[in-house]
């Protein structure tokens, strides 16, 4: 009986160098999927509206959604998509 104590410390020992192993193999690969997948996103998207008119937009309106279509710029206000800036030509 008195072989248990150190039997079951080695035990969990083993079990949390294991996890910790597998946690440091695995927050690199989720960080680096999420990176590409964010490269490709941003690569897709083509915007006739500035980051900082974005930020601009924003902060006026006191939001943290755009959506951004080809002709218009909304805010998300009540549960409902509100136009506030038209695309101008040229």
């Amino acid at each position: 009986m008195r072989n248990v104590g150190p039997v079951m410390i080695r035990a969990l020992a083993t079990v949390g160098f294991t996890l910790a192993f597998l946690l440091a193999l695995w927050l690199p690969l989720v960080a680096y999927v999420h990176y590409v997948e964010v490269k490709e996103w941003k690569s897709l998207v083509t915007s006739s509206v500035s980051g900082e008119e974005i930020r601009h937009l924003m902060r006026y309106h006191g939001t943290n959604a755009l959506r951004i279509t080809q002709d218009r710029v909304y805010i998300f206000r009540d549960s409902q998509w509100i136009p506030v800036r038209k695309h101008t030509e040229g």
